[in-house]
């Protein structure tokens, strides 16, 4: 690090300084498309980490988690470099949308890596895995709930077959999250997702692990807590923060998912909360026709945690009404 710059563009950051400005990725017909970036260069050598968050925009607490972690930073007491985009996709951000970008109507999250000229997402993952994140040697993207989505937080990683990488991977998904611990692999019942940011960047050879905590649209405090204290365990473990991570004492490790959906329409008189433990068998919800009869009880296929519940309650049938982790205790600790 020595007395060395580190910058992104025109954002450029002295040793013991921050600086912040925007990432201009392309334009609509009246306004250009930019990022807010913001480098936290610190006094002294260290690692460099990336914080993500807003790849989908109405996930707000990773966004918040963000927004103050960079804001509580004091560049003359950091160990490296901090290199922050609080909101990747700010077109949605701007209108309130989830899931899918209102200009091309793709996922971000399901378009990495991208193209160098494509669509403004393909656009947007691109010029992320290659001028932000791929430039620094760890990165979180924060994430939760979208619109309609109850969430139970987790964190996650794609695991490589790279055995150095992969254990650094869980060794920062196991301090970020509360609990439950998704490690992807290849070839098993969660495989990792081809077109995702942690993916693509584990993929070049970054530790980059997906971090989930909200619902739904919500800004509750218990969820951006979450977030900055899965932060804060890792930049501590890392030597970037002084001070000892808070840790757990145990994890649970998903192997397998299921989704529970309604074969009936009508009103749906949900039975369980996010987060439960769920036994085969359980009584899940109920659904009602328009004149108040119970048309469908629905059951628990097997044991499970709940770790979606989707919002409706207005439901068709074939919706989808909670999706659970099959999950393993303290693997690998």
């Amino acid at each position: 690090m020595g007395t060395d710059a580190f910058g992104i563009r025109d954002v450029v950051a002295a040793p013991g300084t921050r600086a912040q400005g925007w990432l201009t990725i392309g334009e609509t017909p009246t306004e250009p498309i930019r990022l807010p970036l913001i480098i936290i260069h610190g006094r002294r050598p260290g690692p460099q980490l990336c914080l993500t968050a807003g790849v989908h925009a109405s996930e707000y607490p990773g966004i918040d988690a963000v927004l103050r972690t960079v804001q509580s930073i004091n560049p003359e007491e950091l160990a490296g470099t901090v290199v922050a985009i609080p909101v990747v996709n700010p077109t949605m951000f701007q209108r309130r949308v989830g899931f899918l970008s209102p200009i091309d109507g793709l996922n971000l999250n399901r378009t990495a890596p991208g193209k160098a000229e494509g669509t403004i997402s393909e656009v947007l993952a691109y010029t992320l895995l290659n001028e932000v994140i791929g430039v620094c040697q760890y990165h979180i993207d924060c994430h939760g709930g979208d619109l309609g989505e109850i969430l139970w937080p987790y964190s996650g990683f794609a695991m490589t077959g790279d055995a150095e990488l992969d254990k650094q991977g869980q060794t920062l998904a196991t301090l970020y999250s509360p609990q439950i611990v998704a490690l992807y692999r290849e070839g098993t019942a969660l495989p990792p997702t081809a077109g995702s940011m942690t993916t693509q960047a584990a993929r070049r050879g970054v530790v980059s692990i997906l971090a989930e905590a909200g619902s739904n649209g919500t800004l509750e405090e218990r969820d951006v807590e979450i977030h900055l204290r899965g932060i804060r365990n890792v930049m501590r473990h890392l030597g970037m923060l002084d001070g000892e991570p808070d840790a757990v004492d145990s994890h649970l490790f998903p192997t397998d998912q299921f989704t529970v959906s309604a074969q009936r329409g009508g009103l749906l008189r949900l039975k369980i909360g996010i987060g439960d433990t769920i036994k085969a068998k359980q009584p899940i919800a109920e659904i009602c026709n328009l004149f108040g009869e119970v048309v469908e009880r629905i059951i628990a296929p097997q044991d499970g945690i709940a770790r979606i519940i989707w919002a409706h309650k207005a439901v068709n049938s074939g919706d989808p009404i909670v999706k659970c982790w099959i999950a393993a205790e303290t693997e690998g600790e």
